[in-house]
């Protein structure tokens, strides 16, 4: 474990992380020195949808910086989305994902925890399976989450916009995304939640949801 300044930790957290406002940004790194000052290991996790049998490069900048938190002394929770890849992540999309079947699933994420060890610490990482919770969700419990939210803040999103302005689909499950990635962070009790640029509206919403449930708000970082 490395023995940083506060400063240090959060420079060296929050380089290279992009969230396209720059009041956002500081109110994530000024919230971000705050954990660290508690001086406890944080639990820090980013998911991975197996949509395909292998992680690619792009996982690994965000992986990197798990294994930062790591060299840090702090807690990476390493969460394959066996459920919300269900859904598959709309984000980065100018349409909706191809479905996947359970099974298809199952078997893309065979070797993704094999392929994140080249990374991150085998002996410092908890590896979940986000339906171990989402696949106990109830009726109910959906409607309570996507009581949260307005089809207004969704469509207000950059994809969602411009699909809406041209005519083109937007299915309802792809709404339902964001709602399960932010309950994930509940679930966790996460301390902070990174992730791509494109996906600073779920993990926003994780905030949203973790208020809802008497949790303090996750710290967000994005990077490109």
């Amino acid at each position: 474990m490395e023995k940083r300044s506060i400063d240090d930790q959060v420079a060296l957290l929050m380089h290279g992380a992009e969230f396209g406002d720059e009041q956002i940004k500081e109110k994530m790194a000024q919230e971000l020195r705050e954990r660290i000052a508690e001086g406890r290991p944080l639990r820090v996790y980013c998911g991975y949808d197996p949509t395909a049998p292998d992680l690619h490069l792009g996982h690994t900048v965000t992986m990197r910086k798990l294994r930062l938190f790591q060299d840090l002394g702090h807690q990476a929770i390493f969460v394959i989305g066996t459920y919300t890849a269900l859904i598959g992540d709309p984000s980065d999309r100018d349409k909706a994902r191809p479905r996947l079947t359970l099974e298809q699933i199952e078997e893309n994420a065979r070797t993704y925890v094999e392929q994140a060890f080249k990374i991150l610490d085998p002996e410092r990482t908890e590896v979940r399976y986000n339906g171990e919770w989402l696949s106990k969700l109830t009726y109910k419990d959906i409607v309570e989450l996507a009581s949260l939210f307005t089809v207004q803040q969704f469509l207000a999103r950059e994809n969602f916009a411009k699909r809406y302005r041209r005519g083109d689909p937007i299915w309802l499950h792809e709404f339902l995304y964001a709602l399960m990635q932010g309950y994930d962070a509940v679930m966790l009790r996460a301390d902070v939640q990174i992730g791509a640029t494109d996906q600073l509206f779920n993990l926003l919403a994780g905030r949203r949801i973790q208020e809802h449930f008497g949790q303090r708000p996750q710290v967000c970082i994005t990077y490109p």
